[in-house]
């Protein structure tokens, strides 16, 4: 062991799907934090947590920052923002997909990561998606040029062996600091966290369009025994017709849903998991602040 530790809190910043939690998860070598093909999947800042004898490097996994007619998409983005401006971060790490032009969103972002007066890095993802990625990146240091002097990495976020580039690659960044969490935890995020998260992913995964935007689950209890852990969870949907849907022909589609996220929860844990899901219309909720507001979104 060196005689000095090393930790840093990172911001992991980027447009919807650009592969933010994607590259997480190959740093951590786990699934902390839920990955589909569809955009805006991350809602709120996920904390992921990367020890070993060196160093400690505490990720905050922000959702894309998009436009949306929702004040759920403005909450999404404020909490992204938030990572950024209350001080507590000492790395933006900007994930900047090179399958998609680089477009208003874009411009946002690298804005708000030119202004960030610390460390920064650039992580260019995606290159085996495109046929000259070293040309896209050029495309993208010059309509950017603030951003030309930041150290950056070419990967694909899903080959293992991004994370043993991104870590050697960071370590210059990463200032003198204390171990922040015991060296086990690879996120500060509880069970109930995983529950929701595990049943909005099977969601995803199982219904199309707008259903899975319009979804948002809640956990009522969680509650672990000998036998093994017991969920009830409320599925909250916007319209009769999403409810219809999520149901599915004879309760096909919800049990399909539940029976996944048992298995996913039951492989986090060690133990069975039974999961009981209520589906509950409340209209409007994506534009409901006292809604946003107890569930802990940062609406003003």
């Amino acid at each position: 062991m060196t005689n000095t530790y090393h930790s840093a809190f990172i911001a992991l910043i980027g447009r919807p799907n650009s592969g933010k939690s994607t590259l997480l998860n190959t740093i951590l070598g786990e699934q902390v934090s839920i990955v589909t093909s569809l955009p805006q999947t991350t809602r709120k800042n996920l904390k992921g947590i990367y020890t070993d004898s060196e160093m400690q490097l505490v990720f905050i996994d922000t959702p894309g920052i998009h436009g949306g007619k929702y004040k759920l998409n403005t909450a999404m983005i404020d909490e992204a923002e938030r990572a950024l401006k209350e001080g507590d971060v000492d790395i933006v790490c900007y994930v900047v997909d090179l399958m998609r032009e680089f477009g208003e969103e874009e411009e946002k972002i690298a804005g708000l990561v030119s202004n960030f007066t610390s460390k920064r890095i650039i992580i260019f993802n995606k290159k085996d998606r495109i046929p000259d990625p070293e040309a896209k990146t050029r495309e993208f240091l010059e309509k950017f040029p603030s951003l030309q002097e930041l150290p950056s990495l070419i990967v694909s976020a899903t080959a293992p062996e991004t994370g043993d580039r991104f870590l050697e690659a960071i370590k210059p960044l990463v200032p003198e600091g204390p171990q922040y969490f015991p060296e086990e935890d690879i996120t500060d995020e509880n069970l109930r966290f995983f529950a929701a998260e595990y049943i909005r992913r099977c969601i995803i995964q199982n219904t199309r369009q707008e259903i899975p935007h319009a979804c948002f689950v809640e956990i009522e209890s969680y509650k672990e025994k000998e036998q093994g852990h017991f969920i009830e969870a409320t599925i909250h949907v916007e319209t009769k017709g999403q409810r219809g849907i999520l149901v599915g022909k004879g309760g096909a589609v919800i049990s399909k849903i539940r029976s996944y996220a048992e298995a996913d929860l039951s492989k986090l844990t060690g133990v069975p998991a039974y999961i009981k899901c209520h589906i509950k219309v409340t209209p409007h909720w994506r534009n409901d602040k006292r809604f946003l507001r107890e569930h802990g979104y940062p609406v003003s």
